[in-house]
Formats: C-alpha cells, structure tokens, sequence
C-alpha cells in the first residue's frame, strides 16, 4: 500500500492492468452465464469499472457501441436512487434509450461497491436483450414504427436486486412483456454475476492501494488518457475535413439518408460536427445522441490505436462533439431506434472518409456492412416460442499497407455466432456461408468480400424481421479506390418463386424456407493501378475474382490465361 496519496509509475501500471483485468474478468462471467447466444457467443456486451465520483475509470474489450453510452449511466442511476439508500447487493437497470445506449433491447445494470462501509464505485455492464417486446421479435422494426412507445418495455433506472434479495414485482413485471422471458431473466443475472465477480476484483485493489490511493490512481489514470489522446491529435493537419454518405433507405420506396459531417483539427482538440445531416425519420432508424457520439469516440480510438491509450472517460475529454437535435444522428424522444445498430458502420464509414484527407495512413476505408436479421416462430419440436438473433458480418474496407480482412465487422467487437451454436439453439439449417467473388472494391489495397449466408428455417408461425444495409448504395473507396459490391436479402420459397426482399422490412415466412443473406463488399484504398500483380493473380486463384472482373479493375496487370486464369 502506498503510504501517501500519490501512486509512482509502476503502482499506477497496476493499478490500471488490475482495473483492466477486472473488466475483462467480469464480461467473461457474464458471457459464461448468460442465456441468449447473442451474448454467450456473439459476445453484444460492454463491461466498464466507475470511481466514487461516477466516473468511467477502465472498460473491457467489448463493444464499441457502449464506449459513449455507459460514462454517464451511473448519474442517470443516482438521479433516482440516493447514494445514501444504496447497500451492498444492490443491482440497477435500466434501457431508456436517451439515458443509455440508444435502443430498447441495450440495458445498462450496475451495482455498487463498497471499501470499509462507505461507496468507492460501480460495476457496471450493458447487455443487448434479444428481445424487449414491442411490435416485432427482437425489437428492432423499422418499417412501421413511429413512436419508441411501440418498441417494447421501457424501464427507467429501477432496483432489481435489494441487498442481494430480487425485487419479485418488478422482474413479474418484465415476464409477461418479452417473447422469451426465461432468457431476458437469465441474462439480467448473467449482469448481476459480472457485477460481484468485478466488485470482489476491485475490492481486492482498494485493499492493496488504501482507499486514497485508489481514488488518485483513478485521477492519474483519467488524465494520463485525456494527455495522451490530445497528443496524438496535435500530431495531425489542423483544418476541416469534410465528409458525407448515404443509409440506403427506412424502409421500401424511401430516400436515401445523408450523414455529413465536418472534422475539424485545432492543434490538441478535435470537434466533430453533423450539421447538414437529414432530419430524423419516422420509423425504428434514428440514432440518439449517445449511440452517434459512441462512434465519434470509436474512431477517433482506432485512428490512434498505435498511442495504447488507456480506455477510460479522460480519452473522452478531447473531443467536441456537435449536432442538431431532431436530426437522424440525435433524434428527439419519442422516434423510433429499435433498428439504429446499423447506422453504426456508417457513422464509422463518414467519420473514416473525413479522417482520410487529414491522417491518410491512418483509416480503413468503408467497410462491408453487415446483416443483423431476426427469425421468430414456434418450435416445431418444443412447441415454445423462439427467437432466432443472427449476425451476418462482411469485411473491412480496405487501409495502407494491407487488404481488408474478411468475415469481420469494423465497426464492433461481437464475434460471429458458431453455425453449431444456432443450429442447436434453433429451428434453423445453416445451408451455405462463404465469401463473395468480386465483391471486393478494387484498390492498391482492395476492400474485404461480401458474405453469403443461407438458412432454411422450421417451424409454425414464421417472421422474418430482416435489418441490413448497402443494398443500395455501395461502400465507397478512398483515395482513389473503388466501390464494394452491393448486397442483397433473397428468400427462396419452400415451394415458389425467389424473391429479394427490402432491407428493412418484416416479412412471414413458412416452414422450409430459405433466407440468403448476401452482405456487401468492403471499399478499395488507393489507386488500384497501384496493386501488386502478384495479389491480383492470387485473388484469381482463390476464385474470390473473375477474368472479368480483373480486367476490369485492374487493366495493366498481366493476366494467366489457359486454365490458371481461376
């Protein structure tokens, strides 16, 4: 224990490995215990450590999407519940999409930790629900939705666990307003169990460093981030770099959607601006603040991962961040948001664009987008409701000095749920799931492939509530890189016709069908005159590119002919 307040250099590295141990220690509790595949193996959570002043001191490797959501869900906790009545066992929750993450089915918990008697912090976790109720399984309809209120059970911060006792009325409460009780329940204490596992990690720290030492080792920690993140921007261009894209639509025979936004660098200090952007929509697509803003900050962190800046609030301090309220990025209560999570690679998308004139070297181009579809129905063995939560990742974009990877989103750290898993899990037949030829925008370094993913789905009472993008407009390229192939959702009837289907829609299905997910490409970075032959003849041989294609794209490389050519 350190006999002065002040922590040297190597107590504060432990202090900061511990704390990041203890985030990461506590997600892997919650992802063991929890009982929706869509966190136990998909791993759509976000586990953070908070000081006495409520202050995001460390977060684990989890989701970016939670990064500018969770620093201020302790306040919004203690705007309803006094420290003073807090006890230890104490749980809090909450899913009101302006105080939290953005949309219903992301419930923000947290638990109280105390240090001899009095509050020395908060565990707290955001775990994505697979379904909250409202008008479509899983929760996150777009076509159709006006109002939040029709998005499913809204919970304001409430006390689910009283002193280690489960508040009955409350969690009675929530039962009979989800399609699949059993899993909300077990995965709200999934939470709970990452909360003690954290605690007790955390507790063990206070002892070791003294109650006085914890809290400044927290304040070194803080400013040591905000330090370091506005060092890294004081080594770009100052200026206004400027960008915009496109959503493809809100549903069948709408408009496409502009994003624009202004970066601008002035010396230490960055500030991000959304003016110009559409004004929100009247469906479940609208993103609030805190999601847009989350994004703002996952950027700028991977623009400047070579600076290993810890992951805390201070990296959050830099960073200026503007837009109108009523707009698509900071929606005004009560739209619609169920389905903002596929607005989150093209706030990344924009943001990489504006980032791409002022630190080239330093961005991926846009990335394939990826497929977030939700199968519900009965289980023709069980007889039980079901609902089936699938990602279907793409690609990155490609970026200096290497191709965009495949089968990986660039925008979030959830993995791809195991085919095994679902198969298991679900009524379901996973018929079909690789790379897409020539979807690869071409480039010095190309864009990652598109993915084709098929499942033949069983059972009665079938509903397909499909959430997708790039189906209209492709990824574009950077410095002079071309576009990704678009993607597509097609249904191939039991009996019938195919059919493709609007990215957004909500369709019924019968037992037996065939859903194809066909997730767009990644962009190309840099002039594609620029490639090396060699990997224009690899990607031949692999069959990810056609004859056709490479010509095409790549008209000055010289080409196998005969049967070598693919």
């Amino acid at each position: 224990m350190s006999e002065t307040p002040g922590l040297d250099p190597l107590a504060l590295g432990a202090l900061w490995r511990g704390l990041a141990a203890a985030a990461n220690e506590g997600g892997l509790i919650l992802q063991r215990t929890a009982y929706s595949p869509a966190v136990r193996e998909g791993r759509d959570f976000s586990v953070a450590v908070f000081d006495a002043r409520r202050r995001m001191i460390a977060q684990g490797d989890f989701s970016p999407g939670h990064l500018g959501s969770m620093p201020g869900m302790v306040e919004r906790i203690l705007e309803y519940y006094p420290e003073e009545d807090m006890r230890p066992g104490d749980v809090y929750a909450f899913n009101d999409p302006w105080m939290g993450s953005g949309h219903l089915p992301d419930w923000m918990v947290a638990a109280p930790f105390f240090h001899e008697g009095r509050i020395a912090g908060y565990a707290a976790s955001c775990v994505h629900m697979i379904d909250v109720g409202g008008a479509s399984p899983g929760s996150q309809q777009v076509v159709g939705i006006s109002e939040n209120y029709q998005e499913g059970i809204r919970l304001l911060p409430t006390r689910l666990w009283r002193a280690g006792e489960p508040n009955a009325e409350v969690l009675r409460m929530l039962e009979p307003n989800v399609r699949v009780p059993d899993t909300l329940l077990g995965d709200l204490r999934a939470n709970r169990n990452c909360g003690r596992i954290l605690a007790r990690r955390v507790e063990e720290l206070l002892r070791r460093f003294g109650r006085d030492g914890f809290d400044a080792g927290c304040d070194a920690l803080l400013d040591h981030s905000e330090r370091a993140l506005r060092a890294a921007i004081g080594e770009m261009p100052d200026g206004t770099y400027r960008a915009a894209d496109h959503l493809d639509d809100c549903g069948p025979d709408t408009d496409p959607i502009r994003i624009e936004v202004a970066v601008t660098i002035d010396g230490e200090g960055l500030t991000i601006d959304f003016t110009g952007s559409d004004p929100q929509t009247s469906s479940g697509l609208n993103a609030v603040e805190n999601y847009t803003r989350a994004y703002c900050y996952f950027t700028l962190k991977a623009i400047t991962h070579d600076h290993q800046i810890p992951q805390n609030a201070g990296s959050l301090r830099p960073l200026r961040w503007i837009a109108p309220e009523g707009t698509i990025v900071h929606a005004s209560r009560p739209a619609g948001n169920g389905g903002r999570a596929i607005m989150q690679q093209r706030i990344v998308d924009v943001l990489m664009q504006a980032f791409a004139q002022a630190v080239p070297d330093q961005v991926v181009a846009p990335s394939s987008h990826w497929a977030n579809p939700i199968i519900s129905g009965i289980d023709p063995d069980t007889g039980r409701r079901f609902v089936f939560y699938d990602v279907v990742v793409g690609g990155f974009g490609g970026r200096a000095g290497s191709d965009g990877t495949e089968a990986m989103s660039a925008s979030f750290n959830i993995d791809t749920i195991p085919t095994e898993i679902n198969e298991h899990s679900y009524p379901v037949l996973v018929e079909r799931y690789h790379m897409l030829p020539d979807t690869a925008g071409a480039g010095r370094w190309r864009g990652g492939h598109g993915v084709r993913k098929d499942v033949r789905v069983y059972g009665e009472d079938l509903r397909l509530s499909n959430l997708a993008e790039r189906q209209r407009i492709a990824p574009p390229g950077v410095l002079g890189g071309g576009p990704g192939a678009v993607g597509e959702t097609v249904v191939f009837p039991a009996s019938g016709e195919r059919r493709t289907v609007q990215s957004k829609g909500t369709y019924p299905l019968r037992s037996g069908d065939l859903v194809s997910h066909r997730v767009s490409g990644g962009a190309g970075y840099g002039d594609p005159g620029q490639r090396d032959p060699e990997a224009v003849r690899r990607d031949l041989r692999l069959k990810l590119l056609s004859p056709e294609k490479a010509r095409l794209a790549y008209p000055g490389v010289e080409l196998p002919t005969g049967p070598e050519q693919g």
